[in-house]
């Protein structure tokens, strides 16, 4: 039996938040109960502590495409991830002293890439996400080897819209560009070996 792998309550709770923010509280309520997961309405703590269970994030997203049908419940999970960044993610630890003083002075595909690797940075650290940050010409590549986001599902196409909006929206504050676009090229629930998303900055 695989044992269980836990994230901080704090990711669960931006999340949630996120989530109740983009759906609605009774669009939120009725996604929970759709899930199995009422008992979320009561957000986790605010604390590092590993006490959120990983296995809940894909049961969240399958629950939002059936209860809004895939297209919908994918938009719906990418605004859920851009706002996640907005609710936290953009103040936790280095991410925020990056921005502050050395943002300013660097190019765009530059910016781009160190607030990247600061958010796999954070996550390698606390989701043991084991994610790598690549160039490619002028676009960039998230590599992540175990992605919570989509863990046990089976998708006919990729499915990993939370991370594709918290992605974007965390290089659209490193960068100022309004024109980002993330694309998962590869998807492990539609069987990939791993989720890989590509990040173009646009014009």
């Amino acid at each position: 039996m695989i044992e269980e792998t836990h994230i901080p309550n704090r990711f669960g709770r931006f999340l949630l938040m996120a989530l109740e923010q983009s759906l609605g509280t009774p669009g939120f309520q009725a996604v929970l109960g759709r899930a199995g997961l009422r008992h979320l309405a009561a957000y986790p703590a605010d604390d590092l502590e590993r006490g959120f269970p990983v296995g809940l994030v894909p049961r969240l997203m399958a629950a939002l495409e059936e209860m809004y049908g895939v297209g919908k419940g994918r938009e719906l999970a990418f605004q859920t991830g851009r706002a996640c960044f907005h609710l936290g993610i953009s103040d936790f630890g280095i991410l925020a002293d990056t921005a502050e003083w050395l943002f300013p002075l660097l190019p765009s595909l530059t910016r781009a890439r160190i607030g990247l690797e600061t958010l796999a940075e954070v996550f390698n650290r606390f989701a043991d996400g084991n994610i790598q940050v690549q160039k490619q010409g002028d676009r960039l590549l998230w590599v992540v080897e175990r992605c919570g986001v989509c863990q046990g599902r089976t998708s006919f196409s990729p499915c990993c819209h939370l991370l594709a909006g918290l992605l974007q929206e965390t290089v659209q504050w490193a960068t100022g560009k309004d024109s980002v676009k993330v694309t998962e090229v590869v998807c492990a629930a539609a069987g990939g070996p791993r989720c890989e998303m590509e990040i173009e900055l646009g014009g």
